[in-house]
């Protein structure tokens, strides 16, 4: 597997982004703010990505709020479980 993803504990104090292991754990689809932070970007970035229409992930509307697929966002990062 392939990743530009830090291992786990690879990440410096205060540096945004998830471990392999965070990644690898997602639940199926996930809120903005968690895909944001997947991506190292802010939550105010990635909605501004979204209404561009350039999210490089799938969203998708689910009970009011916007989520986005896990799959989609694993491809991104080039991971897979």
């Amino acid at each position: 597997m392939t990743s530009s993803v830090p291992e786990s504990g690879e990440r410096g104090r205060g540096q945004r982004g998830m471990s392999l292991e965070e990644l690898l754990s997602l639940p199926v689809a996930v809120s903005v703010s968690t895909a944001a932070r997947a991506l190292a970007i802010g939550k105010d970035k990635a909605y501004s990505l979204i209404k561009a229409g350039t999210f490089p992930a799938k969203t998708f509307p689910a009970g009011g709020t916007l989520r986005v697929s896990t799959p989609s966002l694993w491809k991104v990062l080039d991971v897979s479980p």
